[in-house]
């Protein structure tokens, strides 16, 4: 399952369900950039950028309990920081996927 419910639900009884929607346009807003920077960065093999933005997203994701996609950018972190490029377009690949998911589940639970 591309979110996590339970983890969404405790942040809606922490934060409230006004402030977790301002916190996810954010992320939404913040994430599609970044994404098309990512995969600007696995094209032009630019494994630090890669690093960087894969970490900024796997954050960014496990604070919104996207868990499955949190760890599709922490495994390209691990292949950036090793400097194993070879898999990162299918890291990369299956990241953008997992996002589309992870999205539009995020999109239906609020």
């Amino acid at each position: 399952m591309p979110i996590d419910t339970d983890q969404l639900q405790s942040l809606i009884s922490i934060l409230g369900k006004e402030t977790l929607v301002r916190v996810r346009q954010s992320y939404l807003e913040d994430s599609e950039p970044k994404l098309a920077q990512l995969k600007q960065a696995v094209e032009t093999n630019q494994l630090a950028s890669v690093e960087q933005l894969s970490h900024s997203l796997k954050s960014a994701s496990a604070n919104m309990a996207l868990s499955d996609l949190a760890k599709c950018f922490a495994d390209m972190e691990h292949q950036a920081a090793q400097s194993h490029s070879d898999q990162l377009m299918t890291l990369y690949i299956k990241a953008e996927s997992c996002y589309g998911q992870s999205v539009t589940a995020l999109k239906e639970f609020f």
